[in-house]
């Protein structure tokens, strides 16, 4: 395994901050084991700032007997580092509650405060959660186990706590890059990536396991913890890879630009030779020069693919030696005429020499669908202006479940004597 941690870039862009909901997460989970309730974490990640400050302003400005609260907020008020005096009320009440500011002496109406170096731990220790996540401790406890190895006369019993410790921290962040690399989006790892990617486990952890052979040859328990550290650290650098392996596999192929930051394709610009940036520039996408084509041309090609329809045939006359056939006209006619004649003679039937006459009893002796008929024949003589006959359909619905017609309006029929005299 190679002791070179990978990475993107051999130079540093600086680091940025994470985003805030992430911010607050870590902050609440840095803050769980001392917890007294759920909501003991800020909502705005931007407040933590304000500890930064107080911690610059004691540096800068602070006399022999600490600073008074005025001062406090003269110096970190609109008129100095620009917090809005309610925020800055609110937050240096509860510093003061928390032990984070106390006062010069301890008696009872002290307005002057210094800060306690609990206080500054924790400001450093937020700023650093806020770049990467908590790796940075891990980083420390890897120190710490290599300083306490280097001493003349290791404690062994401290030194095998201090091993299983890192290599629970390790366990930790790979089990950590496992699940992201299982869920996670591209965008999400590369986020991730980068936050472990200032990181060199892989050789603190070569070096951890040389003075643990050095100062212990043949003590079993403590080898197999370092044996077993540096497969956890392998475990991690394994995820590594894996998410490295996602994010070349998913966002190469989808061309994404956001692999890299500004600042390492600017690198790649400057230091990359021809034949290594031609590689990328293969797989970039360009607009070709539109096609130029004048009213005329497109004219033309529309004309061309017309759809041409066939032309039909007339069809032949009918033979007239096949016989004297009768026009099928002439026949629709002659039959119109009588369904006219049997329609006026049922109408008569129905008015018996009167004006109107009230058709619904009819209806309901006829049942259906000889009901249907009769109404059908009303609507037709109705439709017709050349007769006299007009059919008026009432709007209420007459309902007797017992009849043959259960539904039916009241239907009456009437005769315009005048326009049947004309």
């Amino acid at each position: 395994m190679s002791a070179i941690q990978l990475s993107w870039d051999d130079t540093d862009d600086g680091e940025a901050l994470l985003a805030p909901a992430e911010r607050l997460t870590n902050w609440r989970a840095f803050m769980a084991p001392l917890a007294a309730h759920r909501e003991v974490v800020v909502k705005d990640p931007e407040l933590v700032r304000l500890a930064g400050d107080v911690v610059a302003v004691f540096a800068e400005h602070a006399a022999l007997s600490g600073l008074t609260r005025a001062q406090l907020r003269d110096l970190l008020g609109p008129s100095g580092r620009g917090w809005p005096e309610p925020v800055l009320d609110s937050r240096l009440s509860l510093l003061i509650d928390m032990s984070f500011l106390e006062p010069y002496v301890l008696k009872a109406h002290q307005d002057r405060y210094v800060m306690r170096p609990a206080g500054l731990a924790g400001a450093i220790a937020a700023e650093r959660l806020s770049l990467h996540g908590g790796v940075d401790e891990l980083i420390g406890l890897l120190d710490r186990t290599r300083e306490l190895l280097e001493r003349e006369d290791p404690d062994p019993a401290l030194v095998l706590q201090e091993l299983r410790t890192c290599r629970h921290g390790l366990m930790v962040f790979a089990l950590d890059l496992q699940r992201q690399v299982a869920t996670a989006t591209p965008a999400e790892l590369i986020v991730a990536q980068r936050r472990h990617d200032h990181t060199d486990f892989t050789r603190q952890v070569t070096v951890l396991n040389e003075l643990v052979t050095k100062a212990f040859s043949g003590h079993l328990v403590l080898e197999d913890a370092a044996t077993a550290l540096i497969e956890a650290a392998q475990f991690y650098r394994q995820e590594l890879l894996a998410a490295i392996g996602k994010i070349l596999e998913h966002g190469g192929g989808s061309l994404s630009l956001d692999i890299l930051t500004a600042a390492e394709y600017l690198h790649l610009a400057r230091t990359a030779g021809v034949d290594r940036l031609g590689h990328f520039g293969e797989c970039l996408v360009a607009d070709a020069a539109p096609l130029w084509l004048d009213g005329q041309e497109v004219v033309d090609i529309a004309a061309s693919y017309a759809p041409v329809r066939p032309h039909k045939a007339r069809p032949a006359p009918p033979d007239s030696g096949q016989g004297n056939q009768p026009d099928p006209f002439s026949g629709l006619e002659a039959a119109d005429d009588l369904e006219r004649v049997r329609q006026q003679a049922l109408m008569e039937d129905l008015l018996a020499h009167r004006a109107q006459a009230d058709i619904t009893s009819v209806l309901e002796e006829h049942g259906w669908p000889a009901a249907a008929r009769l109404l059908v024949d009303l609507l037709d003589i109705d439709a017709d202006p050349l007769t006299p006959y007009r059919t008026d359909i009432a709007i209420p619905v007459r309902v007797d479940p017992a009849a043959s017609v259960t539904y039916l309006h009241q239907v009456t029929l009437h005769v315009d004597l005048d326009h049947s005299d004309a």
